[in-house]
């Protein structure tokens, strides 16, 4: 299920609790920022949706495609205001960390980047809300109405290429590493490590966005080479990514190559 409905202030989108209707909601509000003259490449507003929806779908909903979701977006001058809801009990955002967690944790960053990448967030009382506010240049002016981006229930996996190059195995995903793709990659990684010789990379050339899903894969992969003595090369990172992964302090983590 997935609803959709814009207002002279903004847009309204309702769906079920999945994530690929989560992924559907994140392409559908970029296109309605984009019909609103909002410039950049919405790298923070991509990133700081996702970790908002991830939490309402994750651990609100508990992936349960009965229950929705609610994603609410307000413009003016210059600002966005996004309100996230689902229909879980909520949590207590009071005595959640805004601390990153230990460079070595394989979760709880979502809220982190939330804190860090938002200009104010705000929680309800329950905890099963969240309201983000967050500066983009040029939003304003009348909204044209947006390209519908399509019914994403049947997404397939993200793909991925492998090669040797110089004695080096890499890895080299088609798309963005988040939540929706993270198990074909986690596959993909799973079978590759135990027969390894010599040096593992990753190859972001086509990658735009991370999650802390992504995140935590990427760590989970760096951790199980840690083990036997190797260390996660990320190749061809975008100025953004390498921004997040500073932020997330895993910049000496891994080696990391620009773009």
């Amino acid at each position: 299920m997935f609803e959709a409905q814009t207002s002279p202030d903004g847009r309204a989108l309702r769906f079920s609790a999945t994530l690929a209707m989560l992924d559907r909601a994140v392409d559908e509000a970029v296109a309605f920022l984009a019909s609103r003259q909002a410039q950049g490449s919405l790298f923070d507003v991509k990133l700081l949706l996702r970790e908002a929806l991830l939490n309402a779908v994750l651990h609100g909903s508990r992936s349960d495609p009965l229950r929705q979701v609610t994603l609410t977006l307000g413009c003016a001058d210059g600002q966005l205001t996004a309100v996230v809801a689902d229909q879980g009990p909520g949590f207590d955002w009071r005595a959640a960390a805004d601390d990153p967690p230990s460079p070595d944790a394989e979760s709880g960053r979502g809220l982190t980047i939330m804190t860090l990448y938002a200009d104010d967030v705000r929680y309800n009382a329950a905890g099963n809300q969240v309201t983000l506010v967050k500066a983009v240049p040029g939003l304003t002016g009348p909204a044209s109405a947006p390209e519908a981006p399509g019914d994403d229930t049947d997404r397939s996996p993200a793909m991925y290429d492998i090669r040797t190059i110089d004695g080096r195995t890499v890895l080299t995903p088609a798309g963005d590493i988040v939540a929706s793709a993270a198990d074909g990659l986690r596959n993909a990684v799973k079978d590759l490590l135990p027969g390894l010789d010599g040096p593992f990379a990753m190859d972001l050339s086509k990658v735009e966005l991370i999650d802390s899903v992504g995140i935590g894969l990427l760590i989970a992969v760096h951790n199980s080479l840690s083990k036997k003595g190797g260390r996660l090369a990320l190749d061809h990172v975008s100025p953004d990514l390498a921004a997040l992964l500073r932020t997330m302090r895993l910049d000496k983590h891994f080696s990391i190559q620009p773009a």
